[in-house]
């Protein structure tokens, strides 16, 4: 198997240079699905960096040694970090010269600035040329070069997360796309070709693959692998992608969407050896759309209320994602909002994907934008546009007439109808299944052919353009009214929800144009507050004994039979095994005719044997509605799998799920020192597959009834959303995750009921409205400028590898403080990073400082190696600088986890914190809290580390208390004044509670918080009047009061 270990072992005592050769041409060499070998560029770069348990050094310095004496041609042999760091890494190029026998030519390529930045397009190389030529170290040039070239092109196309790449080499074509393998998924035609790929793990980079972590699977060919779905256009259609592109990068990551992970330009060398250059974007990949879903015979339609429900919710997010569309926001680098009008234009069941187990809006190719404010004022009353394309079936009959007069324009509720069609779809196969679809396509078809028949025979009546539309040219088909009508004569007494969605779609859908418009309501909205009576519908007739709740044996039973075999009708295990194919299943009209008389008259010999073998198909959502805890879990080399993987036998199913029940482990670190900490600063070491725990606290605002994970007999359970599934899924974490690519870490996001989210979302309101629209300046925060006139404001973000999951929730909370603190900071904001400075930045606007941040979060995301934090030399490094500078008052907030797993000893973080602050400078100062230090901890809960320096170091080091600790869920106020203002700091911390799940949309107050104290009340959350708490006085402590502030 590609990737796995090597089949020929090396002969003990071998050299360094002799295996690295030999891995090179056995271990890391992979065949791309266009049959052209390639390097598996990450896992050579984590050997180099690694290092022999039995050695010293890295094997980079042990290659550079052995290649070095063997010519002998200098004296100075470089490191390792001399050509293997973040400004200037060279590794690659290192690797091209071991293979040619040049390797001790390395420091010559380095003399003139040639690193693997640079590759393949190599910057002049005649200067180098000219050195090696003079000393001797080559005799011919060119076929230097010629040799050097034909080995870097083996090195293939890197992928990134948000990739916009062009990789141009006309005439040739020798890019290699690392796809290991790929196949085709539509053969429609049309303006592009889509593809399932899959990707080596080791070439995929963190960032993309968190994004896309459902689709990893275990292939026997090349280990394992993620999956993407790759869109493809020709140079013809580069328009069209261009404007696809564009619409993608506009609605972004928005809930219920399909991921935009990239785009990319390339000249490619195709089977019949021709170069042609392609335009493609990279999404995650669906495992199937909505009509395939419900054509396919692996997945039956939802029974139990429960079920039933669960499939509805997991539809409502793509009227979420339509939503979002319908009223985009876009957020510019000047912090400014821009607000725009969408629409999708091609709404149908082909472009309804299943994601993971989430239905997701696809295909934004026929998608328009117009601006809400085009005059800077208020937006029309109803905005219209153009239409190009779209699919008739499920077009508006507006969209008919548009079609036919160009000049027609048509407003945004032609989504809602073609919404309304896809909803009536899938009402009709929850209710009769696939069969019924069928039918009820026959119906509208049998309606329209009349109304042509009779159109044709002189009648004055409209006809639409296809044959099977759900209107009649004007209004909805008076077939379809009456086809809802007998879906709710066979609904079961169970199914409270169907029929409300049916009304939905009756009342606010596919109506006529002018009903659509005139009704204010969102189709989001609508359908939430029908799933919501639902299940009040159905606690009301399960407590009147009308319905029983559903009995553990029975359900012991459903789903015994559904553990047989896995199917896509799960929300969470992938169905790529029931289409063992080769092609996209296709499902002609004869699939389910009657067949032959000829073949029935044998249809029971076998019998038993053919029953046998009958697949096992899954009803849709049994396991999130009876296993509401455990059929969320995804297993690794099930989820996801491409249908170009081989189908695993169910003894690989058993090892997989005997691996994800391992528990989350926590060891004790290896911290040498013997100070106060030593105890208590622990670094959590995962191994294996883990689940984390999430401390179950919950907030302050929420009853325990509302906020309660376990469901009530008889109560249909939330379903959980696509973050807290992941949050509770089996993951391999590992502190090396850049290096050696385990499955990543779970995102952690801020919960809607946090402080800070509070507090963000109210100032993203005020930056909507007329003032901000206008342009005038942010108001300043009255309550914080009594304490924030004469101080500074500095901000340090910890880019520990080991923060990645928290780089969401840290966005939410610097923009949140920088939003506050900005228009107090007349001399502007700093912002410095605790690995690399090339993102930092001094006295600069709060737009410059996140547009930094966003910067430092995008490099993160690619980041091909693993760095840790050494806080110790971070702090050294600024407390330096502030020795050097004005030394104005300052609060040096801190945003990390506490891991630092850079710090050789935990003891010296203390120790440079004492050390500074205990300079002659600060003596009187200090007493004023002159520099003062806030730590803002991400994770579950609030490291040792942080709580041992917001308590201990006072006392042990006899200096004041300019320490503070806050968790992100915790108090806004308290971030920034915690570490000298005296109400704040002694503020009880409130409880953590949980992160939110992912794609959760709660409704959040646009009121901005207030700093809390208990019975204090306040009237003007922007300007509160506290009073200064009575006998609050840690030892050691004279913080700021209101009195004293700077005198």
């Amino acid at each position: 198997m590609e990737g796995a270990s090597s089949t020929t072992a090396m002969p003990a005592g071998a050299n360094i240079l002799n295996i690295f050769l030999h891995k090179l041409n056995t271990e890391w060499k992979s065949k791309a699905c266009c049959g052209r070998e390639y390097y598996r560029t990450n896992d050579i770069l984590k050997w180099m960096r690694s290092t022999d348990p039995n050695k010293q050094t890295s094997n980079t310095s042990r290659l550079l040694v052995e290649a070095h004496e063997a010519h002998r041609t200098t004296l100075k042999i470089p490191t390792s970090d001399e050509i293997d760091n973040q400004d200037s890494c060279c590794l690659k190029i290192f690797a091209i010269l071991l293979e040619l026998g040049c390797g001790h030519l390395i420091h010559a390529f380095q003399r003139y600035r040639i690193d693997d930045k640079n590759l393949p397009d190599l910057p002049n190389t005649e200067p180098l040329e000219r050195d090696l030529m003079s000393k001797g170290h080559i005799s011919n040039a060119k076929d230097f070069w010629e040799r050097f070239q034909e080995k870097m092109w083996l090195y293939p196309c890197t992928l990134v997360n948000h990739m916009t790449s062009a990789f141009l080499d006309p005439g040739r074509g020798r890019w290699i796309m690392p796809f290991c393998k790929r196949q085709r998924v539509n053969h429609k035609g049309g303006t592009a070709s889509v593809w399932e790929v899959a990707v080596q793990e080791s070439l995929v980079p963190l960032g993309l693959a968190v994004r896309v972590s459902r689709s990893v699977y275990e292939d026997n060919d090349h280990g394992r692998c993620y999956t993407f779905a790759l869109k493809s256009f020709s140079q013809e259609n580069s328009e069209i992608f261009e404007w696809e592109k564009e619409a993608y990068l506009a609605v972004g990551d928005k809930p219920g969407m399909v991921q935009f992970l990239g785009e990319y330009e390339i000249d490619e060398k195709l089977e019949d050896g021709t170069v042609a250059r392609t335009y493609n974007i990279l999404l995650e990949y669906g495992e199937e759309d909505l009509e395939e879903f419900f054509a396919s015979k692996m997945n039956y339609p939802p029974i139990l209320n429960s079920e039933t429900i669960q499939f509805w919710e997991s539809l409502a997010n793509v009227a979420n994602a339509l939503h979002s569309m319908h009223n985009l926001v876009l957020e510019r680098q000047d912090g400014r909002h821009h607000f725009f009008s969408g629409w999708h234009c091609d709404l149908k069941p082909d472009n309804i994907l299943r994601v993971g187990g989430e239905f997701k809006l696809a295909d934004f190719g026929f998608a328009k934008f117009k601006p809400k404010y085009p005059d800077g004022g208020a937006p029309p009353e109803e905005l219209k546009s153009l239409i190009t394309g779209g699919t008739e079936t499920y077009g508006a009959p507006e969209c008919d007439i548009a079609r036919r007069d160009p000049s027609k324009s048509v407003s945004q509720t032609i989504d809602n109808w073609s919404f309304g069609c896809v909803l009536s779809v899938s009402a009709t196969w929850v209710v009769l299944g696939y069969q019924g679809v069928r039918a009820y396509h026959e119906q509208r078809r049998r309606a329209i052919k009349m109304r042509r028949e009779k159109q044709q025979n002189g009648e004055n009546i409209t006809v639409p353009v296809a044959d099977d539309a759900f209107h009649d040219g004007t209004d909805v088909l008076p077939e379809v009214r009456e086809w809802h009508d007998h879906l709710r004569s066979v609904l079961r007494v169970s199914d409270t929800i169907t029929g409300r969605i049916l009304k939905v779609v009756d009342k606010h859908m596919l109506v006529t144009e002018s009903a659509r418009q005139s009704k204010s309501v969102s189709v989001h909205d609508a359908l939430q507050e029908e799933l919501r009576l639902a299940r009040k519908d159905y606690d009301r007739l399960v407590s009147k004994g009308t319905i029983q709740p559903v009995a553990e044996s029975v359900k012991e039973a459903l789903l015994s039979v559904e553990d047989l075999e896995s199917s896509p009708a799960n929300s969470q295990v992938a169905g790529a095994e029931a289409t063992n194919t080769t092609e996209s299943p296709s499902f002609p009209e004869q699939s389910l005719a009657e067949p032959p008389r000829h073949q029935l008259k044998s249809s029971r010999i076998n019998k038993h044997k053919r029953i046998e073998e009958l697949p096992t198909g899954r009803v849709a959502h049994r396991q999130d509605a009876l296993r509401p805890h455990q059929s969320n879990l995804i297993i690794g080399s099930q989820q996801g799998e491409p249908s170009c993987a081989p189908k695993r036998s169910s003894k690989t199913h058993r090892i997989l799920r005997s691996a994800l029940s391992a528990d989350y482990t926590e060891k004790e670190p290896v911290i040498k020192g013997s100070s106060p900490m030593s105890n208590v600063y622990r670094v959590p070491t995962h191994t294996g597959y883990a689940t984390p725990r999430i401390r179950e606290q919950r907030p302050k605002d929420i009853s325990s009834a509302e906020y309660s994970h376990t469901p009530r007999e008889g109560h249909t359970p939330t379903r959980m959303d696509s973050h807290e599934r992941a949050a509770r899924a089996p993951i391999p974490l590992s502190l090396e995750i850049p290096r050696n690519q385990t499955f990543p870490p779970v995102s952690f996001y801020v919960n809607p009921s946090w402080p800070i989210a509070q507090e963000r979302e109210a100032e993203r309101s005020r930056e909507k409205g007329v003032r901000a629209r206008l342009g005038f300046g942010k108001k300043e925060d009255d309550f914080l400028k009594q304490f924030l006139v004469e101080r500074d404001i500095m901000f340090l973000v910890d880019n520990d590898t080991s923060m990645y999951p928290y780089w969401e929730a840290m966005a939410t909370v610097l923009e949140t403080l920088v939003s506050k603190v900005d228009p107090l900071d007349k001399d502007g904001l700093d912002i410095e990073f605790t690995i690399g400075n090339t993102h930092s930045a001094h006295g600069v606007s709060g737009s410059k400082l996140i547009t930094k941040f966003r910067g430092a979060k995008q490099e993160a995301s690619s980041r091909p190696w693993d760095i840790g934090t050494d806080m110790a030399k971070t702090l050294n490094h600024i407390f330096d600088k502030y020795l050097r500078g004005a030394r104005r008052a300052t609060t040096l907030i801190i945003l990390t986890d506490g891991l630092w797993r850079g710090t050789v000893d935990g003891r010296s973080v203390e120790m440079a914190i004492a050390n500074f602050l205990k300079k002659p400078t600060f003596k009187e100062k200090l007493e004023k809290r002159w520099f003062t230090i806030q730590f803002i901890s991400f994770g579950h809960q609030i490291p040792d580390i942080l709580n041992h320096l917001d308590n201990e170091i006072g006392r042990t080091y006899s200096i004041p208390d300019v320490i503070d600790t806050e968790h992100v869920s915790g108090d806004v106020y308290k971030m920034i004044l915690g570490s000298f203002v005296d109400m704040f700091d002694e503020l009880t911390p409130s409880p953590i509670s949980p992160p939110t799940p992912m794609g959760q949309q709660p409704t959040l107050s646009t009121q901005p918080t207030a700093p809390f104290f208990s019975g204090t009340p306040t009237t003007d959350p922007l300007a509160p009047s506290y009073p200064q708490p009575n006998g609050v006085t840690r030892q050691n402590s004279s913080r700021f009061s209101l009195k004293n502030i700077f005198t």
